[in-house]
């Protein structure tokens, strides 16, 4: 059974940037992707950061634009991405996160709404135990809770509970564990780690403070 586990989100956490922008970026520069798609895709990330995503409608327009790739390409393209745009924009500290947490004895566990073709090759270079992507806002508590039934626990049954995460939007996942850790916050996730003491640490910087708070 697993005891503790520290669970991380990837964009803007331990990456120092968005995966899926960097993407949309990627195909634009290799014109593969035009403006009003782009624009779409802003438009998402607007929601997004107001709190108003539709996740279930963003999820489609992404499969909808992998799909639209020439034929034969997505698995080149995505080689060509991770290795040198994904991969070099792992936060700096996120490495030393990571291995504080092994040291601890943790279970590490990446919790994303990003797909695991952009989460896989960070979470290997990581050495993350494991995966679980594709899931936004109060679905990664019901994920999560999933995950660990299937570990023959529950997030009420582990001994310690760790969720890192920068975004306002994981507030339910956030609320769920026993030690919530905010990372490079957003403002609004800023405001509510300083009301209610949680530990705020950055993966981008040095800091005074454990990494693994």
């Amino acid at each position: 059974m697993l005891m503790r586990v520290a669970f991380l989100d990837l964009d803007h956490t331990l990456l120092a940037a968005d995966s899926n922008q960097l993407w949309m970026d990627f195909l634009q520069s290799r014109q593969w992707v035009a403006a009003p798609e782009m624009a779409q895709h802003q438009r998402f990330m607007d929601d997004y950061a107001q709190g108003v995503l539709d996740f279930d409608a963003l999820q489609a327009f992404r499969i909808g634009l992998d799909a639209s790739l020439p034929p034969g390409q997505l698995e080149q393209c995505l080689a060509v991405f991770q290795r040198e745009i994904l991969l070099p924009a792992v936060a700096p500290l996120a490495p030393d996160l990571l291995s504080e947490l092994r040291a601890q004895g943790l279970t590490t566990v990446v919790v994303s709404a990003t797909r695991a073709a952009l989460v896989e090759p960070v979470a290997r270079q990581l050495a993350v135990d494991h995966l679980i992507t594709s899931c936004f806002g109060p679905q990664k508590v019901h994920r999560v809770e999933a995950w660990l039934k299937a570990q023959g626990c529950s997030l009420a049954g582990l001994e310690e509970s760790w969720f890192y995460s920068d975004s306002h939007n994981d507030l339910p996942l956030l609320e769920a564990v026993s030690h919530p850790v905010a990372v490079d916050p957003d403002f609004r996730l800023a405001q509510l780690a300083g009301q209610r003491q949680w530990p705020v640490l950055s993966l981008r910087r040095d800091i005074d403070q454990p990494l693994a708070a």
